[in-house]
């Protein structure tokens, strides 16, 4: 009944929150204050920031396992079983995507995503105890199948809070965290891996054991400080809620949580959708290809064990850096498709480094740190481009569940590129990822020109984009 009488009366204050202005015909809002953005800004970034980080350190953990004798141990090197127990987390992650998203409605997503890093962090203790590269594998799927609602539950938190042009800097924000953890995640695994032979284990299982433990021990945590989307936000106050909504409608016209309906469906039937899905294929596969093998790259450069390791953790700072840069530029200038460009041909240059062995040491291991951080850096700005240009909690929620069914079949893809085979050049991995990249460059030119024409067209004719009025594409 309070929720009932709080959705009422923040539906009497949108009046007084948001008028229209009888000169110009726009929205005239009051804003939220200063105070109430930092207060979601703590409330929602860090905490679902500390979500994902958690979810980044033991999705890509298994790449530093590798190298510090889990490889050996379990004989991972013999017909390619590393890639078959990557590429397994990858079928289970798209299998998983639809029930997840349906229990983010039907649950809640504080209840969703603290079930969900129970999953992980228990499948993650468990690839710690396993003994054969078949156990291995099935520890994968299992973490797969749970890691698949965080990341969409994240997307969709961020763009459901904010205005467009505010929400690039606050996804670059949570991706943030995401860098850092999986920056640190090398550091740590460095470190844990130095328990080699405590109680007698090796090192590797030490690592899958802590960081699983570490989870669910933050699932419990965090449950009391994850909130739903602003209709149902309980650390904010009526006029607060009121302010945050009104402002969300005068940009997209719509801020609620709605229904998913067969109308909300036919958002498949943009074009401009498919584009932003293929671009964010192109990617992941750079993602999770550096993410999964650059330990393995390291070291065939002649850094060994828990070094290479180490020495794979100081580019996703880099990244951190291009993704503030990035983020802040775009929201500026409120643009996404130059940013996306200038940051994937900086990625290409980084990808033709380290597949040049006539090179010194040296130039191929900061081709890692060009290549790392512009695929890291794009993560963020492609899905905010597609999140910009649907309108509604529903629509964006489908965007969301393709795009990210799009990143799953790209880590199918990067987990498969790399093989043992190719090193210690691993040249049928970078010439991929080099040519997807170029991909994504001209699918920028063509959404660019394609969405130019289409608010030119509207401008000139007074043409209402998805119900509207004054709503333009972002380019």
């Amino acid at each position: 009944m309070q929720e009932k009488h709080d959705v009422e009366q923040i539906g009497q204050e949108l009046e007084v929150f948001s008028t229209v202005d009888p000169t110009t015909k726009e929205p005239n809002v009051i804003k939220p204050s200063t105070a109430t953005r930092r207060k979601i800004d703590i409330r929602l970034i860090v905490t679902v920031g500390i979500v994902y980080a958690l979810s980044v350190i033991d999705r890509i953990n298994i790449g530093q396992a590798k190298v510090v004798g889990m490889s050996a141990e379990l004989h991972l090197d013999q017909a390619n079983r590393y890639n078959i127990a990557l590429m397994l987390f990858f079928p289970a992650y798209l299998l998983g995507e639809f029930p997840s998203n349906f229990a983010l409605v039907k649950f809640g997503v504080a209840n969703t995503l603290t079930c969900l890093l129970i999953g992980i962090g228990c499948f993650t203790i468990g690839q710690g105890h396993i003994h054969n590269w078949q156990g291995l594998a099935a520890m994968r799927f299992c973490v797969g199948l749970f890691e698949a609602g965080v990341f969409p539950a994240c997307i969709l938190l961020c763009a459901s809070w904010y205005p467009r042009y505010k929400v690039h800097t606050r996804l670059a924000l949570l991706y943030s965290i995401g860098l850092v953890a999986s920056g640190f995640a090398g550091v740590l695994a460095y470190g844990i891996g130095q328990m080699d032979g405590v109680r007698g284990w090796r090192g590797w299982r030490w690592i899958f054991t802590i960081e699983g433990v570490a989870t669910l021990i933050a699932a419990f945590v965090l449950w009391w400080f994850i909130d739903d989307f602003p209709d149902r936000a309980k650390f904010l106050s009526p006029e607060e809620k009121s302010r945050v909504i009104a402002e969300i409608e005068a940009d997209r016209g719509h801020a609620e949580t709605e229904k998913l309906t067969w109308e909300h469906v036919q958002v498949l039937k943009d074009w401009s959708l498919w584009l932003t899905t293929w671009m964010y294929f192109c990617n992941v596969v750079a993602v999770y290809g550096l993410a999964y093998f650059v330990p393995s790259i390291i070291a065939s450069l002649g850094y060994t064990g828990v070094y290479a390791s180490l020495l794979s953790a100081p580019q996703y700072i880099v990244g951190l850096c291009f993704l503030v840069i990035g983020a802040t530029v775009g929201d500026r200038i409120h643009r996404r498709l130059p940013v996306i460009i200038v940051q994937t041909l900086i990625g290409i240059l980084g990808l033709a480094l380290m597949s040049q062995p006539q090179l010194s040491t040296s130039a191929r291991y900061a081709g890692t740190y060009l290549a790392i951080a512009s695929c890291q850096a794009n993560n963020a700005a492609i899905l905010i481009f597609g999140q910009n240009n649907v309108v509604g909690s529903a629509k964006m929620n489908i965007a969301s569940m393709l795009n990210i069914s799009s990143g799953t079949l790209a880590g199918i893809v990067g987990s498969t590129i790399y093989t043992t085979q190719s090193a210690p050049r691993y040249l049928p991995g970078l010439s991929t990822t080099m040519a997807l990249n170029a991909c994504l460059v001209i699918t920028c030119v063509i959404a660019w020109v394609g969405l130019s024409r289409l608010n030119r067209k509207a401008d000139r004719e007074g043409i209402v984009f998805n119900g509207v009025s004054g709503w333009r594409w972002t380019m």
